[in-house]
């Protein structure tokens, strides 16, 4: 199963701001979550976020993503 990548508006204006190497990191790291969104790997801690089924935290160094799983719909959405 591969799921679909969604991202918010927000994330699409955080990404923007940021540098492109950061942004090439990031979207390295969303690529593997496409397979599997929820096993940690090397450099990228995936962590579920507290109080919530379907909302995870991906730390790629310095810098945190958090996005949601909608499983039935296989997508990821980026927060």
């Amino acid at each position: 199963m591969v799921f679909k990548l969604q991202l918010s508006r927000t994330a699409q204006k955080a990404l923007d701001k940021l540098p492109s190497n950061a942004v090439k990191k990031i979207f390295i790291h969303l690529e593997e979550l496409k397979r599997n969104p929820y096993r940690p790997r090397p450099f990228a801690d995936i962590v579920p976020v507290a109080g919530s089924k379907t909302v995870y935290r991906l730390r790629v160094g310095k810098l945190r993503v958090d996005y949601e799983l909608f499983n039935s719909e296989e997508i990821i959405k980026i927060i």
